[in-house]
């Protein structure tokens, strides 16, 4: 079963994760359940939408090749929008907590702390100023 995360509405339509998520769902046909998977396993044979959710190997997958077809000058995997999370709630003042428990990481996870001592590189940097 996924973890259940609360996600709030975005405060721009086009980018808010909550519409988008109906709109697929409505789109897909999927059913009403609200933590059901996002992405679902196709029937080899049928090409029918089956119950299961794809493996998070797959996941990842999916993601690359569509950051590969946007064109982008980063390679998105599984793990980005995880990282994202980090580095966008430390730009939003949010407290680690609020991240580690959002991002499904352990209290005081080391991993999630080197994310954010990555992006303080750039924010909290003894050359800012003297340059």
């Amino acid at each position: 079963m996924p973890r259940v995360v609360a996600v709030p509405f975005g405060s721009r339509p086009s980018l808010c994760p909550v519409r988008a998520w109906r709109r697929w769902k409505q789109e897909a046909g999927l059913d009403s359940a609200p933590d059901g998977f996002a992405f679902r396993q196709l029937h080899s044979r049928w090409k029918t939408v089956m119950e299961d959710g794809l493996e998070p190997e797959s996941v990842g997958d999916v993601l690359t090749r569509i950051g590969e077809k946007a064109g982008l000058d980063i390679r998105p995997t599984g793990h980005s929008p995880r990282r994202g999370l980090v580095t966008e709630s430390q730009r939003a003042g949010h407290d680690d907590r609020q991240a580690e428990k959002q991002g499904g990481w352990a209290k005081g996870s080391p991993v999630m702390r080197g994310y954010r001592e990555d992006d303080d590189r750039w924010e909290e940097n003894a050359l800012i100023g003297v340059l």
